[in-house]
């Protein structure tokens, strides 16, 4: 709010840390995730300008999607354009949004008809689109209480984009099975491993985001030319947040009851 009052015009992005406990099978917060998701995006679509971004040092080590990943995944859709209500649900379901019967919070989708809604993780409010067969004939924003649209509120296109860091689809599955029977080679016949060769995301399924990709990537690598201002303490706080991980790790590793990836493929 300080920095939002000195500099109004300064688009001030906030960059958060996940909010379960490091190993433990409970997934992040819908509301974290798009919200890292929604700054990931930002600063990935506004490379000319200056913008601030706040975070922490539990945010700031753990490693995310890849921005060849988030690129490939974002899609344009345009009034006028041509576009089949099933191909979009899927196209949905695999970028990490929730069907639901109405839309009320971010990365949730509805359809009903020729009608379908969806909330951005970088907007503020939901978006619904009104299709005649396959052809888009409008889109608009709506007040996700009232479900009225709001007045002058027109658009004539947005970017769909990853709701989660963990996107499944046909060849991030083929990378997660390959990279887990490497790993955990006796764990093949898991409930984790046949939820997502389904295509399901188990509860803390998220903490197996190093299987899915190559290679992660960290906020770093999406402000390459940022200027990057310390807090005096920030060393200490990354020797502490270090240690606090591989307790945890150790402590999991040690109780024989699961799997776990090693910090350093999570973390820097």
């Amino acid at each position: 709010k300080k920095l939002l009052w000195l500099l109004p015009k300064q688009k001030v992005l906030l960059y958060k840390a996940w909010d379960q406990i490091p190993y433990d099978n409970i997934s992040p917060s819908k509301h974290i995730q798009t919200s890292r998701l929604a700054t990931l995006y930002y600063i990935n679509s506004s490379k000319k300008e200056k913008n601030i971004v706040l975070t922490t040092i539990n945010a700031i080590i753990q490693k995310t999607i890849p921005k060849k990943i988030l690129e490939n995944n974002l899609v344009n859709i345009s009034v006028n354009k041509k576009i089949e209500i099933d191909k979009l649900i899927f196209l949905l379901i695999k970028l990490g949004y929730e069907r639901t019967s109405l839309v009320r919070d971010k990365s949730e989708f509805a359809v009903r008809g020729s009608i379908i809604d969806i909330f951005l993780p970088q907007f503020d409010k939901p978006i619904r689109i009104d299709l005649f067969d396959d052809d888009i004939e409008s889109i608009f924003v709506f007040d996700p209480i009232t479900q009225k649209r709001i007045k002058k509120s027109s658009l004539k296109n947005f970017t769909l984009n990853p709701s989660s860091e963990l996107i499944i689809d046909s060849e991030n599955l083929e990378t997660f099975r390959v990279n887990f029977r490497s790993k955990f080679q006796k764990y093949r016949k898991s409930q984790v491993y046949e939820l997502f060769s389904t295509g399901s995301l188990p509860s803390g399924g998220e903490q197996f985001l190093p299987l899915f990709y190559n290679e992660l990537q960290t906020l770093f690598d999406y402000c390459e030319n940022y200027q990057l201002l310390l807090h005096n303490d920030a060393i200490q706080l990354f020797e502490e947040r270090t240690e606090n991980l591989n307790d945890f790790y150790d402590a999991r590793i040690n109780s024989n009851d699961n799997f776990y990836l090693n910090p350093n493929s999570f973390f820097i």
